[in-house]
């Protein structure tokens, strides 16, 4: 008996290994995390893991460390060698990572700025902050064709509350910032944030490469003023009441999504969920699509998509799971028809949960059928879809998150239903969940494109995320960034034969054929250059800062 027991044991082991290893994700690093304390709380916080596992991808993870997320960073800190070549060095080390995540500037306004600086101080403050964020970002551009920057912004911060509610006066910690300021209301500090994001929008819409979302008034979206304001205006207003992104410019953000220390609370650095949410936005605005693979596909806003049920009903609401002894299968049309004529690598879909009724269906036992075409006799969904045997047939793989409402589940489909998935104008899948019963999950529809289901198709071979025009295997990098003499120029081991210093109206500015590493740019008036270097292995570009 103890035999047959042990056997068993061994038998189910290694099932279960098998079983698993084929549903097993693969982790890679994706996003690069950089700049000051809010992405050194990020980190602390694990804050972009958690969001990219809420909206599906669990498989992708950031990566940073304490010299390029530092407490109190200014942009001149990220034009310094030490910072740069650990950015470079981690993108290089990571091809993987496609995205920087840029959260610098705060610390620049903040210590500069005060209530009696003039419009055109304000106005050389935020010139200055922009020139080096452009020389920031043409580095990180330098370090990798096709890299995207996601400049982070801010929301609006909570010193007057804070500080005046917290019993401590002038012993908060943060009490000399907005002494430093010469305490600004609410409305003062957040129109100048406001303006600050206002000029970093209409920085990164000229930079194709640059990505920012304006979400200034989020946290008073998302947490909403429940318990009256401690000080003047005073007031409440309830979640997601104020309009985005400003919402409410005479209110700071919450008290309760300020960082929380036990004896006090922060006035500019967000609770763990504040920043959830901050990430969260983003990731809805930008990374979720973003970091699809070769293409992907919305799920059709009409009678092709719906639900199914055993008793023959229909519907436009996507439902999966039992009740009352009527079995609900989501039925999915995608227009494959503009995907590659190609043999796919994988496929996956994603769905966001929008609520749950009893008990959850949602496990890894799932079954999914694929038609190259319709189920039934039309496109449309039909009682008949659900009893329809289709192409092919199998059990996904199931990750993202599956813990709340809101979150997505990702589905990564069987190899055997991958072949019909082809350019035919639709292709249709039911997704059901067999044998369970005493619960129903309802998905997000397609009435909202953000929340709509996604087919995510990879074809197998190297993505193409906006090469650069004038892509060479030579990578370059120009380093001191800004400069006042002397200009380094790495190669990469590309043994360099000419070189070009152009000016921001296109003039060439400096001209040498060289085979040397330095050029003396001491004659150039301060501003901003591009230089061109063309090398034995091909060309490469970079914007540099005389200063």
């Amino acid at each position: 008996m103890t035999r047959k027991i042990l056997l068993f044991t061994i038998v189910f082991q290694f099932l279960a290994t098998k079983i698993f290893a084929q549903c097993a994700e693969v982790n890679q690093p994706k996003v690069l995390l950089v700049g000051d304390s809010w992405a050194f709380f990020m980190d602390v916080d694990k804050t972009f893991n958690n969001s990219l596992k809420k909206y599906g991808h669990s498989n992708y993870k950031y990566l940073t460390n304490t010299v390029i997320a530092e407490n109190g960073a200014e942009t001149n800190d990220f034009l310094l060698a030490n910072k740069q070549q650990m950015i470079d060095s981690l993108i290089k080390a990571n091809p993987s990572i496609s995205v920087v995540h840029l959260s610098i500037g705060g610390n620049d306004v903040l210590g500069d700025w005060k209530v009696s600086s003039s419009s055109g101080f304000v106005d050389t403050l935020f010139h200055g902050i922009s020139t080096r964020m452009n020389a920031i970002v043409n580095f990180i551009k330098s370090t990798k064709p096709g890299i995207k920057v996601v400049w982070s912004g801010y929301v609006y911060p909570n010193f007057g509350e804070v500080i005046q509610t917290s019993g401590w006066g002038s012993g908060h910690p943060f009490y000399s910032n907005w002494q430093k300021m010469e305490f600004p209301t609410f409305i003062q500090l957040n129109t100048m944030l406001n303006r600050f994001s206002d000029s970093m929008e209409v920085y990164s819409a000229g930079d194709p490469q640059v990505e920012f979302y304006k979400c200034t008034g989020l946290l008073q979206n998302t947490f909403g003023q429940t318990t009256p304001l401690g000080i003047a205006p005073s007031g409440t207003y309830a979640p997601y009441s104020l309009p985005m992104p400003e919402g409410d410019p005479n209110y700071p953000s919450p008290k309760t999504s300020m960082r929380d220390y036990g004896i006090t609370r922060d006035c500019f650095h967000l609770s763990p969920q504040g920043y959830s949410d901050f990430i969260d936005y983003q990731m809805q605005k930008f990374y979720q699509k973003y970091l699809m693979d070769d293409l992907y596909l919305l799920s059709e806003n009409n009678t092709q998509t719906g639900t199914v049920s055993s008793t023959g009903a229909v519907a436009d609401t996507l439902l999966l799971g039992e009740s009352g002894g009527n079995s609900f299968a989501t039925v999915l049309s995608f227009n494959t028809s503009s995907m590659a004529d190609t043999v796919l690598k994988k496929a996956s879909i994603f769905l966001r949960r929008n609520r749950l009724t009893g008990a959850n269906p949602i496990s890894n036992t799932l079954s999914i059928k694929v038609k190259s075409g319709n189920f039934g006799t039309t496109v449309n969904v039909e009682a008949a879809d659900y009893a329809a045997t289709g192409d092919a047939s199998g059990t996904p793989c199931l990750f993202g998150s599956n813990a709340g409402n809101a979150n997505w589940i990702r589905l990564d489909l069987p190899a055997a239903v991958l072949p019909f998935i082809t350019k035919n104008a639709t292709t249709q899948f039911i997704i059901s969940a067999p044998s369970f019963t005493g619960g129903v999950v309802n998905f997000n529809n397609s009435s909202n494109p953000e929340y709509a289901p996604i087919l995510n198709l990879d074809y197998g071979g190297t993505p193409t995320t906006g090469i650069l025009e004038n892509e060479s295997s030579v990578t370059l990098h120009v380093y001191p960034n800004p400069a006042n003499n002397l200009l380094n120029i790495e190669t990469n081991g590309a043994i360099i034969q000419h070189i070009d210093v152009v000016d921001v109206l296109g003039n060439i500015t400096l001209s040498r054929a060289t085979d040397k590493n330095t050029i003396d740019i001491a004659s150039l008036p301060t501003g901003i250059y591009t230089i061109h270097v063309s090398t034995n292995e091909g060309m490469a570009r970079q914007q540099f800062v005389k200063q």
